[in-house]
């Protein structure tokens, strides 16, 4: 079943969870600068950002895992919105470069899953 919405994820918690009305997205790389490029791709087809690019409060070296969610549909390129991912990019870009991501081990990377996926969550309540 298609959904009205499309989520785009690189957050594993996210992979089998199934929403109502949401069409996912895996992206199956690391990092969430490869989330953010691809809903600017998106967002470049007609489609409109649903969620801010970088909510939630931890920076993009401290944390793997994206959600993003877009409109299903597309309509004209909204060049506002296009501006915002493509600021978001380069600020994920200068926070990431040259500082690789800790070694925080499987509990703490389970705990960031989580952080990400109570924010999409949020998101697909509103």
């Amino acid at each position: 079943m298609e959904g009205k919405i499309i989520m785009v994820t690189n957050n594993p918690a996210l992979k089998q969870s199934h929403y109502p009305d949401v069409e996912k997205i895996y992206i199956e790389e690391k990092g969430i600068q490869n989330v953010l490029c691809y809903v600017r791709d998106q967002i470049h087809k007609g489609h409109r950002l649903l969620t801010h690019p970088l909510s939630g409060s931890l920076k993009p070296n401290e944390n793997p895992y994206k959600s993003i969610l877009i409109s299903k549909n597309c309509v004209q390129v909204d060049f506002a919105q296009l501006e915002i991912v493509e600021n978001c990019i380069e600020s994920a870009r200068k926070f990431i470069e040259g500082k690789r991501l800790p070694d925080y081990g499987q509990k703490v990377m389970n705990d960031f899953m989580i952080v990400d996926k109570t924010i999409i969550e949020s998101g697909l309540k509103k």
